[in-house]
């Protein structure tokens, strides 16, 4: 495969593993009546998974493009 298509992907989950961080920061928590904490829980290991993926794409786009 092309190695643009690698750096594509890495620059795609970094993006959306930030939106996502940025997504749980402008949302929020908070309290309601009852005393529960409402939050959207879901935005954090989304976004590490994210972040991983891109990890995993750049390390693999490195290794690929290493000249012996």
């Amino acid at each position: 495969m092309n190695r643009y298509y690698y750096l594509a992907s890495m620059v795609l989950f970094f993006g959306l593993s930030a939106s996502c961080w940025l997504g749980y920061q402008l949302i929020g928590a908070t309290v309601d009546e009852n005393g529960l904490l409402v939050e959207v829980f879901a935005l954090i290991p989304l976004a590490w998974f994210f972040l991983l993926l891109g990890l995993i794409t750049g390390f693999y786009l490195i290794w690929k493009n290493r000249r012996p």
